[in-house]
Order: C-alpha cells, then sequence, then structure tokens
C-alpha cells in the first residue's frame, strides 16, 4: 500500500448556524448565515479520505456544531475513519444541557477533547456552572493564566474533562461595513501581510468533502451567495474561482496542493492585514435560521 499523505491538524466544519452574536466572528455566524452539513451525505468522500490521508489532531467546528441535526454521527463517524488522531469539538458550551449522549462519548473514548469557548466574560459563572451540572462531582480544576490563552479545565469524579477558554477578546472579521455604503463588504489587503498574522493559516479545513487552505476560502462564496457582498466583478470571481482538492484528483495535484498549504493564496487578501483587538459581549440570538 502506498504511504499515506499526512494533515497534521485539520478542521470538519459542519453548520454555518450559531445562537450567539459575536461581533467579528471569524466565519461570520453572527450574521444571518445558514445551512449545515448533513453527514450521511459526506460520510463515503471521507471514508475515501481516510484512505489516503492521516490527520494527526482534527477539529469539529462551527457555528455551534451542537446545533446540527446529525452532530453525533460527525463525532462517531469521524473517530471511526481516524481512531488513532486527536478529535476536538468546538462549542459554545450554552447547548450542554441538551446533549447528555455527549458525556458517554466523553467518558468512553479520551481522545475526545471538548472545547468550550467563553465569548461573554459576564457569563463566565452560569458557564462554569452550565459545565459542572453536565459533569459528575466531585471535579478538580487546572488553570492556564498564559495571556490571550487563559483556560480552565474542569476534571469530574469519572476523568471526564471540559476545557473553557476565555474567548472574550476579537479582532475584526472579513467582513466590512463600506463607510459610504453601509452595504457588507471585504478588506483589500497585501495577501502577505494579511497571511502573515492569520491565526487561521494552519487551520486547513474540510468541508463537502473537499478540503481547503482555510475556513473562509469555503464560506466567501457561501456568504456571498446568500447576502449579495458589495464586491467588483472580478473580486467576485476570484472568489468563485478558489478550487479545493477533491479526494478524486490526482496524486500529482494532491502533492502539489498540499506543498502550497503553507503559502498565502488570492483570498487572502479579503482580510485584514492588521487587526484591531475589542472585547465582545456575545448574546444569545432572538432566532437561529437552521437552514
Amino acid at each position: 500500500m502506498n504511504k499515506k499523505f499526512m494533515l497534521p491538524y485539520a478542521e470538519f466544519y459542519i453548520t454555518n448556524v450559531c445562537n450567539l452574536t459575536c461581533t467579528g466572528c471569524n466565519r461570520f455566524n453572527n450574521y444571518k448565515f445558514k445551512g449545515w452539513q448533513d453527514w450521511h451525505q459526506v460520510k463515503d468522500s471521507y471514508a475515501s479520505w481516510s484512505q489516503e490521508f492521516n490527520i494527526s489532531t482534527y477539529s469539529i467546528l462551527g457555528g455551534e456544531p451542537l446545533l446540527n441535526p446529525t452532530f453525533y454521527d460527525w463525532v462517531l463517524g469521524l473517530r471511526r475513519l481516524w481512531p488513532n488522531g486527536t478529535l476536538r469539538i468546538a462549542s459554545n458550551g450554552t447547548q450542554l444541557e441538551q446533549h447528555q449522549r455527549l458525556y458517554d462519548i466523553l467518558h468512553n473514548d479520551p481522545k475526545i477533547i471538548f472545547s468550550v469557548c467563553l465569548h461573554n466574560k459576564r457569563t463566565k459563572k452560569e458557564l462554569i456552572n452550565k459545565v459542572k451540572d453536565f459533569l459528575v462531582a466531585p471535579f478538580t480544576y487546572n488553570a492556564d493564566t498564559t495571556p490571550y490563552r487563559e483556560k480552565i479545565i474542569i476534571t469530574d469524579a469519572n476523568g471526564v474533562s471540559i476545557e473553557i477558554h476565555h474567548n472574550w477578546w476579537f479582532h475584526q472579521g472579513a467582513i466590512r461595513l463600506d463607510p459610504e455604503t453601509s452595504q457588507q463588504t471585504l478588506h483589500q489587503s497585501d495577501p502577505e501581510k494579511a497571511h502573515d498574522i492569520c491565526h487561521s493559516k494552519t487551520c486547513h479545513h474540510f468541508e463537502n468533502g473537499k478540503l481547503y487552505k482555510c475556513g473562509l476560502a469555503s464560506i466567501f462564496k457561501q456568504y456571498d451567495e446568500q447576502h449579495r457582498l458589495q464586491l467588483s466583478p472580478e473580486d467576485r470571481q476570484l472568489i468563485n474561482s478558489y478550487v479545493p482538492l477533491s479526494i478524486t484528483d490526482s496524486t500529482e495535484i494532491k502533492q502539489a496542493f498540499l506543498k502550497n498549504l503553507p503559502n498565502s493564496i488570492s483570498l487572502c487578501k479579503f482580510c485584514p492585514e492588521s487587526y484591531q483587538g475589542q472585547q465582545i459581549f456575545a448574546e444569545e440570538k432572538k432566532v437561529v435560521f437552521a437552514r
């Protein structure tokens, strides 16, 4: 059998839907952004990927992944395909009380890490209590106070742990408001400068059975189809012309795509080339648009 390709890290983006309003969300989930991925429609494609690609660590994220109706199929399906890797689930934690089945999954597979992202410091106590209600007392606590990486890990009586990350500082995302028209548009940056500071440049991204440089390379087109960004014809063509990697591509195309993954792409021009951070106070949306 030929040697497999290697991805140190990859993300499986399973929904645009989120129940929070986080200003500056880099996946645009604070807006009315619809659409989610049905595991059963893509599982055969990912089975083929697993035959050719090893992944050391992979994440399930969105949006809010717990809102995906096939969330458990994603978790169990990916674990069957890549059982030796570590799976991280990135969630805002607000739906935990509706997912007691998740507890047994975490208890039975220590290589699944559930990470709660706290997007409003005012709700810290409430979210910690929600996590403790999900777990089984008594608890032990382990804190990391590294600036901008602060987190607390709560471990329960059965050894099940949940990480709570202090993610209440965001910088601006790719979407910006045109000061003259107030319409949604994108940045016009130096692609290399934007790539140099990008937090997602190594977060290679699976969606609809295909591999993208990053999440934005996939969702730019989706978002534009739903909201019609203010773009020049050339920029819209640029968004629509991006070609992700398919499992059916030739070995030569796969090798070239992987070799180029560390580099910037033309779509990097749409992200900011300098960051302006701000504290966010995410609130629950009144209406969550699922489709």
